[in-house]
């Protein structure tokens, strides 16, 4: 984004940051991707694994990162993909 973008509720120029996503592999950004989630098949030595969650397919090509604004005055949030 090229320039601040302004609060929607109270005008003040918003502050830019993220939204960290903790994992298991440390702290990432949150990314966009286009589409609809495509569930991923996992295996262990040719036996299909069952988790409680699925696994998803990213094609990192296609994704964003995600820029989250915040006001400091009225602490609103706003996220844009970049």
């Amino acid at each position: 984004m090229s320039t601040t973008p302004q609060c929607a509720d109270c005008g003040k120029d918003m502050e830019k940051g993220f939204v960290p996503d903790n994992t298991f592999l440390g702290t990432l950004q949150t990314g966009w991707h286009p589409g609809d989630p495509e569930a991923e098949s996992r295996t262990l030595f040719g036996m299909q694994l069952k988790n409680r969650t699925e696994t998803i397919h990213v094609d990192e090509s296609g994704t964003r990162k995600i820029m989250t604004y915040r006001c400091p005055t009225c602490g609103l949030l706003r996220s844009y993909a970049e």
